[in-house]
């Protein structure tokens, strides 16, 4: 039976110190729930940011899957509790919602969303969204699409105000972002988005979160994975 969700990662070679913890999670969790996981390994944008190959992934992954929705988890976000089905978070969703992302966690940003984690309805609103995000980031939208944080830069200023009846955010205790201020806000019920860090940071706490999850048994399956597959779009379930 086809799942209702494909989930995709980006998951270029020189990240994979830190993106083995997330990608382990995140297996573990595809596989417990059964959903569909594919993972990019190549840069898609190669004039444009890596960041941006995230964007045209889930792009193409609109086309070619015959999912309900695409959902993409960020290299750098750890699953908390594989018990949460993704079912759950749209369960209430109208059907004229076609993106949900959680809200950004930054207090100057609550009423923006965050692009850690996308679920993108594959219909042809779902679909008109990314195009025109893309088409933003390299037209009107150009001057932010290398401004940190890229891809919401160009969402916040020129996506969400044409389809602001099409989005709908995930609240913060969902899915949290790190922050000087986490501990106060906790990892988030259902995932914690471990952005904004130094390397040494990202991998230490990614390998402790991962340290508390039952998918912690498939890590040296991922990392052999990772190890033999440097290219491309890889599916893993």
């Amino acid at each position: 039976m086809k799942s209702k969700f494909d989930i995709y990662q980006l998951i270029t070679p020189n990240i994979d110190a830190y993106a083995q913890y997330g990608l382990t999670s995140v297996y573990g969790y595809a596989k417990k729930q059964g959903y569909g996981h594919f993972i990019q390994r190549s840069q898609l944008i190669k004039e444009m940011h890596v960041n941006w190959s995230k964007i045209e992934m889930i792009r193409q992954a609109c086309l070619s899957s015959s999912s309900e929705w695409i959902v993409l988890f960020d290299a750098d976000l750890i699953l908390i509790n594989s018990d949460i089905s993704l079912d759950s978070l749209i369960e209430k969703v109208p059907s004229n919602i076609h993106i949900l992302m959680p809200r950004d966690t930054h207090f100057f940003k609550w009423g923006k969303p965050n692009a850690g984690l996308i679920l993108l309805r594959r219909s042809q609103e779902g679909l008109s969204i990314v195009d025109h995000w893309l088409n933003m980031s390299k037209g009107e939208g150009s001057y932010l699409a290398d401004k940190h944080p890229r891809n919401q830069r160009v969402y916040w200023e020129y996506v969400m105000p044409k389809f602001i009846q099409n989005q709908q955010l995930i609240p913060r205790k969902v899915c949290a972002k790190y922050h000087w201020f986490y501990r106060l806000l906790g990892h988030g019920t259902f995932a914690f988005h471990v952005t904004q860090t130094d390397l040494e940071t990202r991998i230490d706490l990614m390998k402790r979160l991962l340290l508390n999850c039952d998918e912690l048994k498939y890590l040296d399956e991922i990392s052999s994975i990772l190890a033999g597959q440097k290219e491309g779009l890889l599916k893993l379930l």
